[in-house]
């Protein structure tokens, strides 16, 4: 909030500059013409922390480079108990122990403080004045008889002297012993104020004096508008007197006597009076009155300052134009491929497919983007910091691809391709089979007369739609493309999944299909008990141990762990290593709890940071997975305006901490990390009510953009940023709002209640799910159902808290036990839901 005002009071006195140096250009004296445009700066001071950012100038300009495709792209659902990434820092980090501090102070919340204190007292003074002045008009008697000006004239033996207050003018009981002259500038200076509602001007510029005590430009502006008001209103008594020197007696008087209150328009400050009376005497004409026509004039001319004061420039990624390519005809259907699919590591694809009349490109984990491919073969995709050379042969079709990503020549090769004839019923049985999607879990594929059905251990039976030849698909999405081998025998599927990106199954045989599927079997029989008594697995505290030390010298030991387990720990050795070394020495682990999938959850706390570990043993004592989570160290992190993006830069040696991000926005945002020189990188789009997750540094700045790229705010994770929720109603707000809300959502329990009502019955409604809640609910579902089944009938809900995504916090009272559930609703839909301890 305070730099949001910041910036506001800012562009307030940047416009201000432009106007104050148009009117001394421009040499413009008459008070009529400045007290408009002063108003019009004003009202534009007010509006500037709701309108600045509005008026947006979009910049074309070339796009940043995209990062090369890693070779697997796990899962990575926080909410739910997967096999996870084991890499904490991106490849080529350099990470150092941070800097021990004694104190922290979080000047930004003192600053706070302060501000609200002040603010606090200005507007008090305003509205205490404003009642008492009230008070005193409301008890004063309307003056008898007719009077030259269209106002409520009323004698108060609280003034001492003419006051205006709203339409109201107040005179002393000594008014009707005055002097003709003396009565009639008395009635025209006040009745000018009335007329030109210098009160409600007056009034306003207070308020914003108040807003922004911290500019001096708002000090300054109510005193000009005070002082041109006084103008103004002189020149109307002059003109009703037609005598100079008596109305400057009459205000040497006034000056002596009265003593307004805070709210009171006086005739006669003493701190003005000196001013307003040389300026009478040296005057040698009276301003002329403006019109409204002209006002408006005036005002439209500033109006073009206000919108630059108050815009901002954004930057765009330029759309290429549609292919020029012939592609013949094709089903117009949403993400269907057309092209080819080619393979650009073990679990990476380069899709190209049609969309209507365009073709678009998409990378495993990257946003589609449009192409175009000219008759030599060449393509430009804007992701890329070079182009895709495609080797077309005669009939149009590429048997592989050259992608130059980042200075680098990727060589993918063809692995399907479209369109092609449906498969006869016979050639469906090549497909049949079981393939290992992950460590305890199976994808059996079966015949179903002439089509395919797929299985997945956690899932329900659902049809496969072919797409051509090796391509299948789940409901016209969820991609399964399966791979051949040297003997063009399928080995393998690569499952592209919306929420969870790629994953390669390699094919197996049926004993080891019955394996795993009964160890799954295993675990859902054995969750339901572990999680109601939260007791830890014996060993597995011993387990992190080793492995903590184990993994710090670079020497892990492979033959406690399962062989997928081993592989990944392989996979991503050197990187591991550098994060617990980073970490720093381990002074204490202590366990947490056991989530719904069977996991034991555990803190660490290290030199340089704290972590949790969710450790699954199998019961020959190996460790079956790991997930790892960095969650940095004390500092606290924030949110910083887009304004100061220029400024913001990446900061190596400080602690490794995962992020997560939810997008409430309705539209797709996009994400950048920026590095040591302020650039952006590292690209990812986040769609409409969907998670995000990212490990990377404390203090290591996000831009959070809108899917032109313009910033929305800068992300620095902390403490109080590792979960963000991005929602219109609090961009740019500090972190912990969501902690100030004490009411849980509207039908946040009965949607609680529903859903562990359909999840206990094996029929969950999806319908009123997002699509990433109902993927987690289809993956959790064997376990959910088993711990529900166990803990009996549910008896009461109550209401606990708010988590920092903005998620309901409830305690679920079951015949048999308790429970913790989290659930975000949003228009009657489930946005976020988890099950079991979290932290």
């Amino acid at each position: 909030m305070i730099a949001t005002l910041a910036e506001a009071a800012l562009r307030s006195f940047v416009l201000g500059g432009v106007v104050w140096f148009g009117l001394i250009l421009c040499r413009v004296r008459n008070p009529h013409v400045q007290m408009t445009a002063w108003v019009v700066v004003l009202l534009a001071s007010l509006a500037m922390p709701f309108v600045m950012h509005w008026p947006t100038l979009t910049i074309t300009r070339p796009p940043l480079p995209m990062p090369a495709p890693a070779d697997v792209l796990p899962a990575d659902v926080s909410m739910l108990e997967m096999p996870q990434p084991a890499l904490p820092i991106a490849p080529g980090a350099v990470i150092a122990p941070p800097a021990s501090t004694d104190l922290s102070i979080n000047w930004w919340l003192v600053a706070t403080i302060v501000y609200a204190v002040v603010t606090a007292c200005l507007v008090l003074r305003l509205m205490i004045g404003l009642c008492l002045t009230w008070r005193m008009a409301r008890a004063a008697t309307p003056m008898r008889g007719a009077q030259p000006i269209a106002a409520d004239v009323r004698v108060s033996r609280d003034v001492g002297g003419p006051v205006t207050f709203g339409s109201t003018i107040l005179v002393p009981p000594q008014f009707a012993g005055w002097d003709a002259r003396k009565r009639n500038a008395v009635l025209a200076h006040e009745g000018a104020h009335v007329a030109n509602r210098d009160f409600y001007v007056l009034l306003l510029a207070s308020l914003n004096r108040a807003v922004f005590w911290f500019s001096p430009f708002a000090w300054w502006q109510l005193a000009r508008l005070a002082e041109l008001a006084e103008i103004i209103s002189d020149a109307r008594a002059i003109e009703m007197i037609d005598d100079r020197l008596s109305y400057a007696e009459i205000l040497l008087d006034f000056a002596s006597t009265v003593k307004p209150r805070p709210v009171e328009l006086a005739m006669a400050r003493a701190s003005t009076v000196r001013a307003r009376v040389e300026r009478i005497i040296a005057a040698t004409a009276m301003p002329v009155a403006v019109g409204w026509r002209k006002r408006l004039t005036i005002a439209a001319a500033i109006v073009p300052a206000v919108i630059v004061s108050a815009g901002m420039i954004a930057y765009r990624t330029p759309d290429l134009a549609p292919v020029t390519a012939e592609l013949g005809e094709v089903p117009a259907q949403h993400y269907r491929p057309i092209v080819n699919f080619y393979a650009m590591g073990p679990a990476s694809v380069f899709a190209i497919f049609r969309e209507g009349d365009e073709l678009y490109g998409q990378l495993t984990g990257q946003r589609k983007l449009r192409l175009t491919i000219g008759s030599d073969g060449i393509a430009s995709y804007p992701a890329s910091s070079g182009e895709i050379t495609f080797p077309f042969d005669a009939e149009r079709r590429s048997s592989e691809l050259t992608l130059r990503m980042n200075g680098r020549d990727i060589r993918a090769v063809r692995v399907a391709e479209m369109p092609a004839s449906a498969a006869e019923p016979s050639a469906l049985d090549q497909y049949v089979g079981w393939y290992r999607v992950a460590p305890n879990r199976v994808l059996t594929v079966r015949r179903d007369g002439d089509r395919l059905q797929v299985e997945e251990t956690v899932r329900g039976p659902a049809a496969l739609l072919a797409e051509g030849a090796d391509v299948f698909s789940i409901r016209g999405d969820n991609l399964l493309i399966f791979l051949r081998d040297e003997q063009a025998k399928v080995s393998r599927v690569l499952v592209q999944n919306a929420i969870s990106g790629a994953r390669l199954a390699p094919r197996i045989d049926a004993a080891v299909a019955q394996a795993i599927e009964a160890d799954f079997a295993r675990r859902v029989a054995q969750v339901p008990d572990r999680f109601r008594e939260q007791v830890p697995v014996s060993g597995g505290k011993e387990m992190i141990l080793r492995g903590i030390e184990d993994l710090r010298h670079g020497t892990p030991n492979y033959n406690r762990m399962s062989a997928p387990l081993a592989a990944k720990i392989h996979r991503q050795l050197s990187e591991t290593q550098a994060t617990f070394v980073a970490l720093g020495a381990l002074e204490s682990i202590f366990f947490r709890g056991v989530g719904p999938g069977g996991y034991d959850i555990y803190g660490a706390k290290f030199e340089n940071g704290t972590a949790e570990f969710r450790l699954l043993l199998e019961p020959d004592g190996k460790v079956g997975d790991v997930i790892f989570r960095a969650d940095g160290n004390d500092e606290l992190g924030g949110i910083v305006p887009c304004g100061e993006e220029a400024n913001v830069r990446g900061r190596a040696g400080t602690s490794p901490i995962r992020i997560m991000l939810y997008n409430e926005l309705g539209d797709d945002i996009q994400v950048f990390n920026l590095d040591a020189g302020g650039n952006r990188k590292a690209q990812s789009v986040v769609r409409p009510n969907m998670s995000w997750t990212a490990t990377t540094t404390v203090n290591s700045p996000w831009v959070i953009a809108d899917k032109s790229g313009r910033c929305l705010e800068v992300l620095m994770p902390g403490r109080q940023t590792r979960f963000h929720n991005v929602e219109a109603t609090s961009l740019g707000a500090r972190p912990g709002r969501a902690a100030r809300r004490a009411v849980p959502i509207a039908n946040g329990e009965e949607m609680l209640r529903r859903y562990i009502e359909g999840v206990g019955k094996g029929q969950p409604d999806y319908e009123h799910m997002t699509s990433e809640v109902a993927d987690i609910t289809r993956q959790q579902l064997p376990f959910d159902q088993a711990i529900l089944a166990r803990l009996g009938a549910l008896r009461a809900v109550s209401f606990r808290g708010v988590t920092a995504l903005d998620s309901d916090i409830y305690i679920a009272q079951f015949a048999n036990g308790s429970a913790e559930w989290r659930i975000g609703v949003r228009n009657g839909t489930i946005t976020k839901i988890a099950l079991g301890p979290n932290f």
